[in-house]
């Protein structure tokens, strides 16, 4: 992989209710741009228009289905809710627990212009040893996320304020990107999503 040039990562909300955010690496793993995205037409603008993205390897996580939640409970239980041949009703999508936006064009992306892979950002945390040890996207949880990745994984120059979730796990993304581009892990696909892999860290 040594025409590629950067590693990208996006951490994609399931709407433009929550923020997204994009990080490019450089080839020295140094951070040269960080932003938040909430529109869908602000994230395809800067795949199509950046100049960092052509060669590039790209990782986005994959959002989570909340179309259909109204209530604490409805969240929880959608994760556990059994599927399997007797399970015939699928009354507001009950089943799909992963948000396909922007599908399409991560898919033109992989063919056209980059190598584009997915992520789950739950099991990439884990697998970095990031483990959410308090509730996730809470302050002390983002606290703990951006110590880690600036004491363990050498993001010094991150601003000592702190970082919405979003854009950590931009970061968390942009740094698989980077490792599988210069072969530094071990990777295993444990899914296909439209017709692209999904990769996590051994």
């Amino acid at each position: 992989m040594q025409n590629n040039f950067h590693s990208i990562g996006l951490s994609l909300a399931p709407n433009s209710n929550h923020n997204s955010a994009i990080c490019v690496l450089d080839n020295n793993k140094q951070i040269i741009h960080l932003d938040k995205l909430f529109f869908t037409d602000d994230i395809k603008l800067f795949f199509e228009n950046s100049p960092y993205v052509k060669n590039s390897v790209v990782v986005v996580s994959l959002p989570f289905d909340e179309s259909l939640l109204d209530g604490k409970w409805r969240i929880h239980s959608k994760n556990y809710k059994m599927i399997s041949e007797l399970f015939e009703v699928n009354k507001n999508n009950w089943t799909n627990r992963i948000n396909d936006r922007l599908k399409d064009l991560l898919l033109n992306l992989n063919k056209e212009k980059c190598q584009v892979f997915r992520c789950n950002i739950n099991l990439l945390r884990q697998a970095y040893g990031l483990n959410p040890n308090y509730l996730e996207k809470t302050s002390l949880d983002c606290k703990s996320f951006q110590s880690g990745l600036k004491i363990k994984y050498g993001f010094n120059i991150m601003s000592d304020n702190l970082l919405p979730a979003a854009n950590l796990e931009a970061i968390l993304c942009a740094m698989f990107a980077y490792d599988i581009k210069e072969n530094k892990i071990q990777t295993k696909e444990i899914a296909n999503y439209f017709g692209i892999k999904v990769l996590n860290k051994i």
